[in-house]
């Protein structure tokens, strides 16, 4: 072994050490690795083999660095060198960091990931505790906070990416750049449940990036729904449907097929076209009952799952948008019925809650303000840090129709818009819960 091999008969001093050592190589090859990223970055940084020698032990401390040099090692490690220089393991997100920031800030670096996987670079090898991870986290996803996800996903995504990044076996270069596009992907529904339409696009487009380099149909098709999901939140339906039926030519999965069906639906609903939603909603109905594929992305569990109490939800919504509110109200009902009785950690109280809004809808629309207000009270009794962006933006929806309603002066509509009024001023005082929409 080189005598610039990190040695493994002591515990690593800093973060740096410890990441080099994960990597099997020399001082010689990480100094190598930098001047080719700096040469590529068009950065005027240098780093001798001593210098990094003496910073990975930690006897060099980081104030003389340069931003240059401060930006390479960001690029080739994924951590600031304050981090670097830090003792291994320690945090390298802030525990009170703003989600929001937070979420754009790992768009940027996601945007600059699929740069570089443009390039064609050499991609990495993968470490079964990434596949665990995800399963972990796609489960926990459903009924979780944010905050957590969120520094898990980020950690993660820097994860596979530094390992693409470190040129390893070609080989196993697929199922990592697979494994690095789901985590963009949950990274891009974290977004959009934050409300960073912005940031969960740049996820996706990643995602879509690392699918592309797979060559692995099941993500494509999936990333297409998770675009068209975040085009219909940004008040954009066309848009959406025109990435639901891309994502169709790809689907060979049974919850990717519904799911693109029943997105589409719910777009077409918005643009007005009741008859293609209801024929759209119908496929979704078949593709439940045909025979599909194995989709890998299912097996990671929870968010990356479309069950029937799912599909129902959807279909609720996309009745209540043509006008079929009686319909409307029977789907959302089942799907509630479904949340409510199936196992406590796939039960998503996201989307059950956004189905009780759809039955409200329904009941105002037949004027039955009584039964909206009851559809509605479990929504309203949220505890602040459930109140996802969506749920708010539902309710507010039920709000802004309650003036349009034949009833909207008698004392039940008056007190149901006081209701809306109280829930939409409390603010939001922990980590907005993410639901599996």
């Amino acid at each position: 072994m080189s005598e610039n091999r990190c040695r493994s008969g002591r515990p690593p001093r800093t973060l740096l050490e410890q990441l080099i050592r994960q990597r099997e190589a020399t001082y010689e090859e990480q100094a190598e690795a930098f001047a080719r990223l700096a040469r590529e970055l068009n950065e005027p940084a240098t780093l001798s083999v001593r210098h990094l020698q003496r910073l990975a032990s930690g006897e060099r401390a980081a104030a003389r660095a340069t931003p240059s040099m401060r930006r390479v090692m960001r690029r080739l490690y994924g951590y600031s060198l304050d981090d670097l220089l830090s003792a291994p393991n320690a945090p390298t997100t802030p525990r009170d960091a703003d989600p929001r920031e937070l979420a754009a800030s790992a768009a940027r670096d996601s945007l600059a990931f699929a740069a570089w996987a443009d390039a064609e670079r050499v991609a990495s090898s993968v470490v079964e505790h990434v596949r665990y991870e995800l399963g972990r986290i796609a489960v926990e996803y459903v009924a979780n906070p944010l905050r957590p996800l969120l520094r898990d996903l980020v950690a993660l995504r820097d994860t596979t990416v530094g390992l693409l990044r470190n040129q390893p076996n070609p080989r196993q270069s697929r199922e990592m750049f697979f494994l690095s596009g789901t985590t963009c992907l949950l990274l891009a529904h974290a977004s959009q449940n934050l409300g960073e339409s912005t940031s969960a696009m740049a996820q996706a487009r990643t995602a879509l990036t690392c699918a592309e380099h797979a060559d692995h149909t099941g993500l494509c098709a999936w990333v297409k729904g998770t675009q068209a999901l975040i085009a219909e939140g940004s008040r954009r339906p066309v848009e959406a449907v025109t990435f639901a039926r891309a994502g169709q030519d790809h689907a060979r999965g049974l919850d990717a097929k519904v799911r693109l069906a029943a997105l589409e639906a719910r777009a077409l609903a918005r643009t007005g076209d009741g008859r293609a939603a209801v024929a759209a909603l119908r496929r979704a109905e078949r593709a439940r009952e045909e025979a599909a594929e194995d989709d890998e992305l299912t097996g990671f569990g929870g968010v990356l799952t479309f069950p029937l109490a799912k599909q129902l939800y959807y279909a609720g919504g996309t009745l209540n948008l043509i006008g079929q509110h009686g319909r409307a109200e029977q789907a959302s009902r089942a799907a509630i019925n479904l949340y409510e009785k199936g196992p406590a950690e796939q039960r998503s109280y996201g989307d059950e809650a956004l189905a009780r809004v759809d039955v409200a809808t329904a009941r105002l629309a037949a004027g039955d303000v009584d039964g909206a207000a009851s559809a509605l009270r479990p929504v309203l009794e949220l505890p602040p840090e459930q109140r996802i962006w969506q749920v708010r933006d539902g309710v507010a929806r039920v709000g802004a129709s309650l003036p349009l309603s034949r009833h909207a002066g008698t004392d039940g509509a008056r007190a149901l818009a006081r209701q809306i009024e109280t829930f939409a001023a409390r603010p939001v005082t922990g980590p907005p819960v993410i639901s599996a929409l």
